[in-house]
């Protein structure tokens, strides 16, 4: 484990959290010792939190959360979080808030561009040289998916080079290279001030937050993707997954592939079983995308392949249905 990162007044941090709290409990830290060392700084939080019933449920002693109730609720999470980093220095024309729908940022990756059109556009404003998001490893759908835009709209930037800097909320940091953020007592102090500011989230889980706002902040350390090579193959790739026997039905696999300059956006079934392999022909704009899963104990087998260059690849396994937990078994992998 690494000290760092190295922050200066030429510094320019852009912290991206999916949800109101993310930002204290991901990077309190690290938005005070950018702050302290003259960095410019700027925070995008892209859902306001507005499907949290149970919290919601306790409070207004309710049961049935309607629309308007919703919004009512986001609100109120909106100014937590405005609430929150006043508190640990960020000035509110530093914050932006994107309001996209909370647990639903997986869905939003896969139906189109707009919302790395809106990231795009916030890079190239803001420009940035550091930028500290969720990894693509945190089992929260909303966390890795919006590393998943991240990683999409950054390639399409003159940014594309910048430093990352990813942080896990939801699972663990275990195996993993990573930068461990050394906060003073004072920081520490005031990261957990800010915390309280989100009242509506520690009604039912302070013991948890209080936990995780404690925790080191680490973060994994990465620049740009290396380019593929120039080739309509990109070779096996193995995606983790919790295998469930002969229930592989109820799970797919979520695809985002470049192939020769135009994005692809599927979902594919599974094989039936173990041991199975299907192939799934995908058509393109530029062409069609042979995709071959192999279902195996250890994890999914993937074999892309393209008559034209497959610039990045990004996958996930996902369940189908009612989802009873929020989170993943894995977060998305990227080719």
């Amino acid at each position: 484990m690494s000290q760092g990162p190295d922050l200066g007044s030429s510094t320019r941090l852009l912290v991206v959290a999916p949800h109101p709290d993310d930002e204290t409990l991901a990077t309190g830290g690290l938005i005070q010792e950018a702050l302290s060392a003259g960095a410019h700084l700027r925070v995008v939080i892209l859902t306001d939190g507005d499907n949290n019933p149970w919290p919601q449920r306790w409070i207004e002693k309710r049961w049935r959360i309607d629309a308007e109730a919703r919004v009512r609720w986001g609100a109120r999470r909106r100014g937590e979080a405005t609430t929150a980093l006043s508190r640990l220095g960020v000035a509110a024309h530093d914050i932006r808030h994107f309001g996209w729908p909370d647990q639903g940022l997986t869905a939003l990756l896969m139906r189109d561009s707009q919302c790395e059109d809106r990231l795009v556009a916030e890079i190239l404003d803001f420009a940035p040289d550091l930028i500290a998001a969720p990894s693509l490893a945190d089992r929260h759908p909303d966390h890795n998916a919006a590393r998943a835009m991240l990683e999409l709209a950054l390639a399409r930037t003159p940014q594309a080079s910048c430093r990352r800097l990813g942080f896990v909320v939801h699972g663990t940091m275990i195996g993993r290279e990573c930068l461990a953020l050394a906060t003073n007592e004072e920081q520490v102090r005031i990261k957990q001030q800010a915390l309280q500011a989100h009242a509506s989230q520690l009604v039912l889980s302070r013991k948890r937050m209080t936990r995780i706002c404690g925790r080191i902040e680490q973060f994994e350390s990465s620049g740009a993707q290396s380019a593929p090579a120039a080739t309509a193959h990109q070779g096996d790739w193995q995606i983790p997954y919790r295998h469930s026997g002969l229930r592989l039905h109820r799970r797919a696999l979520y695809l985002i592939a470049e192939v020769g300059g135009q994005m692809i956006r599927t979902r594919l079934p599974l094989p039936r079983s173990l041991a199975c392999a299907v192939t799934h022909t995908v058509p393109g704009d530029r062409g069609l995308l042979t995709v071959q899963l192999h279902a195996a104990v250890d994890g999914l087998r993937i074999n892309l392949a393209s008559e034209y260059v497959i610039h990045q690849a990004f996958a996930k396994v996902q369940r189908l249905g009612p989802r009873i937990l929020i989170y993943d078994d894995a977060g998305w992998m990227r080719k």
